[in-house]
């Protein structure tokens, strides 16, 4: 009787295994019925290649202006940027960037490192000079167009910036705190061909006159991965605005998000959100250059 009971006892573990594997996979036969499951599939392989090249980045640092140079590398005539009735190629907006990036290292003394805090609406202009300063390594502090008065003065010093950028358009906000600004010796550089006004110097007339060649990136040689990047406010309604300080790293993480919801390189992003505040500038901007599309 002894000689039966391994025969009975494989029966039982091949009809566990065999009921085992069918509770396993049914529901995987299931899912694949699913209407969603494409779409769940390459949610998965964007999350995959999204993690290879974060890994990549963070073994050899790139910051997302090396994406855009890289673009403007690969299809420099591609429309980078739409606004009102004009349109910016790749090669464009590289070159127009080049010449602000110039006559902020000429006129300003901008360095690696140094601050500048920008007070404009959106507008190309603000992308170009956004550029131009990352591409002298220095950190953008994106400015509410809405803030006045004390809360102006309170986001401008609490980034330690050496000079401030206005819009045109935006100059009285400015000349409300000029006082302020001059006794801690602020440079102000307004975005306009002239300046009538004593401690406000126009600085479109400097970079149109400027070369649009590149520059080296050994002026940003020592950025890395924990940088700052940017600094953006928060919108003061338990008080004064706050600056958070965004290194890097998390303007890659938050540019990536386009990614995960399916963007594509052919589509084209209307973005009418504020380039002040994060989900405008890094998940909208910084989005599309990472991926590519206008």
């Amino acid at each position: 009787m002894n000689s039966h009971k391994p025969e009975t006892t494989n029966r039982f573990t091949m009809i566990a295994f065999i009921l085992f594997t069918v509770l396993a996979v049914l529901p995987l036969f299931i899912y694949l019925r699913n209407p969603y499951f494409m779409g769940d599939l390459n949610y998965a392989f964007a999350l995959i290649r999204i993690g290879m090249q974060l890994s990549k980045i963070r073994k050899s640092f790139s910051s997302i202006l090396d994406s855009f140079l890289d673009k403007v590398q690969k299809h420099p005539q591609k429309t980078f940027l739409i606004f009102e009735e004009n349109s910016y190629t790749y090669s464009q907006a590289d070159k127009e960037s080049n010449k602000v990036a110039r006559a902020l290292w000429t006129h300003a003394q901008l360095k690696e490192g140094d601050k500048a805090a920008l007070l404009v609406g959106n507008e190309p202009q603000l992308v170009w000079v956004w550029l131009a300063l990352a591409k002298l390594g220095c950190v953008a502090s994106v400015l509410n167009s809405n803030i006045r008065s004390k809360s102006l003065l309170q986001c401008f010093s609490c980034c330690e910036a050496k000079v401030l950028i206005v819009g045109a358009d935006l100059q009285e906000a400015v000349e409300e705190v000029l006082p302020v600004l001059r006794e801690q010796g602020i440079r102000v550089f307004l975005l306009s061909d002239h300046s009538d006004v004593e401690g406000i110097e126009s600085l479109s007339d400097k970079f149109e006159k400027a070369s649009d060649q590149p520059l080296s990136p050994q002026l940003r040689a020592n950025i890395n991965l924990k940088s700052p990047a940017v600094y953006i406010y928060t919108s003061g309604t338990t008080g004064l605005p706050k600056a958070a300080v965004v290194n890097h790293e998390r303007v890659w993480l938050a540019s990536f998000l386009q990614a995960i919801a399916g963007v594509r390189s052919s589509d084209v992003l209307y973005l009418y959100l504020p380039l002040y505040h994060t989900a405008g500038l890094l998940m909208g901007l910084c989005g599309a250059i990472n991926i590519g599309n206008p």
